[in-house]
């Protein structure tokens, strides 16, 4: 036991004079002293290793070996072969950091080695690789930056491109009127109708583009609106299209029925047949022909109201030629005298309308009226006025130029002035309809 104890004092011996030496600057006869303490305290620690004087003796060589190694001093037995432990594990953390190409951490590591190191372990064969290879990471850090400038200004100047491209196409797509195929007005379909054909045209430009980059939002949703309502627009139209053409075919079919059940002058002799006017044929007319165009290319969906129109035309026809039979011019009322001035009036106001009429029979059918008319002079209701006059009523039945031969019922009228005199007689034509001329006799 005593023997431990012994080689502990002279342990302690030997390392006193190794720091004595390092501290004098005598490195390597304190390296030597060291290795000295170290050998003579390994045979105590053999002896009793638990013992805390042992332990503590190997904890002072052993900071005594990290202070020389800061200094670049080898301890270890073996020589420079044989680095440190701290040096080893600095040159491990510079290392990890070059394979994982973090510069910014090898170089900080490397500084680290540099504060924490110096002398011969400064010179060391890794220390020079590790340089070199920092210099090449710094030149592949230098290429990348300018590469990622590089790239960087690219994906900006992209960046405008697609901006100036989605902002042109944004502008076209505005550009198209609404439409969804389900207005009820026939000129707003027809408008509809093109800016279907606009909007088709521009998404098929549009997909020729074969654009690549990014869409904004306002173009995207754009885009997506305009092609659903494109898609949807022929049948929407179809529908609308076969949803007016009924309701119109609807009407002419009622007149039909009402004609149909227009039967009791077929017994009456004193009744005449009912028919259409021209002006609510011609309204149904206007109609058919307006929806007309929609119809292009479709035009067999629209048979039904076109061959009821027809229909009506003929037995209204028909029914104008039954009537005309039945019409007779009625007798006068008063002197062929006293009816020159007013028929004279009536002629040129029929010649008017139809110059190459030819006149067959006249007549006055009515005495001369006396009314009086009180009323404002027009809608802004600022003059009140009061008209005297006279009227009646002359029929005239002429053959016009298509050789139909008509009855033309007329109002003629002349205002009378304040000292009881007459003006300026005129007339217009209130009704005109056809007659046989076989009437005449």
């Amino acid at each position: 036991m005593e023997d431990y104890k012994k080689n502990i004092q002279e342990a302690n011996g030997y390392l006193r004079k190794a720091q004595n030496c390092m501290f004098s600057g005598k490195n390597e006869e304190a390296v030597e002293l060291l290795n000295k303490a170290d050998e003579i305290g390994s045979l105590a620690k053999q002896l009793n290793p638990d013992d805390f004087q042992v332990k503590s003796l190997f904890q002072k060589i052993e900071k005594m070996r990290k202070d020389l190694e800061r200094k670049g001093v080898a301890t270890r037995k073996g020589g420079n072969d044989e680095l440190p432990f701290e040096v080893l594990a600095q040159l491990n953390r510079i290392r990890d950091h070059i394979v994982k190409k973090e510069l910014n951490y090898a170089k900080k590591e490397l500084d680290v080695f540099y504060s924490k190191f110096a002398g011969p372990m400064c010179e060391l064969p890794e220390i020079s690789e590790f340089k070199t290879h920092i210099m090449k990471l710094e030149e592949e850090h230098l290429k990348a930056e300018e590469q990622n400038k590089e790239a960087a200004a690219k994906a900006e100047e992209a960046k405008k491109q697609d901006k100036m491209f989605c902002d042109e196409w944004e502008a076209k797509f505005k550009s198209i009127p609404y439409f969804d195929g389900t207005s009820r007005n026939a000129k707003s379909l027809l408008e509809e109708k093109e800016s279907f054909q606009k909007a088709s045209y521009v998404l098929n430009e549009f997909e020729k583009e074969n654009f690549s980059g990014q869409l904004t939002i306002s173009l995207e949703s754009l885009i997506n609106d305009v092609k659903i309502r494109a898609q949807q627009f022929p049948g929407r139209l179809k529908e609308t299209l076969r949803e007016m053409s009924g309701e119109i075919t609807d009407k002419i079919e009622e007149r039909i029925e009402f004609l149909n059940n227009d039967i009791d002058w077929k017994n009456d002799p004193d009744k005449k047949p009912y028919v259409i006017s021209k002006r609510e044929l011609d309204v149904f007319s206007e109609s058919i022909e307006e929806l007309r165009p929609l119809f292009n290319g479709n035009i067999s969906d629209f048979d039904p109201t076109i061959n009821a129109y027809q229909q009506l035309c003929e037995i209204n026809q028909q029914r104008m030629q039954e009537r005309s039979s039945k019409t007779s011019i009625k007798p006068e009322a008063v002197s062929a005298e006293e009816a020159e001035e007013p028929t004279k009036a009536a002629l040129e106001a029929l010649l008017k309308k139809y110059p190459d009429a030819k006149s067959l029979k006249t007549s006055m059918i009515k005495n001369w009226e006396s009314k009086k008319i009180e009323e404002w002079a027009d809608s802004t209701k600022t003059q009140w006025i009061v008209r005297n006059f006279n009227e009646t009523t002359v029929q005239i039945a002429a053959e016009l130029n298509d050789g139909t031969c008509k009855l033309f019922t007329l109002n003629v009228e002349k205002d009378k002035n304040s000292d009881g005199s007459f003006g300026q007689i005129r007339s217009h034509i209130m009704f005109e309809e056809l007659m046989a001329k076989e009437t005449l006799v």
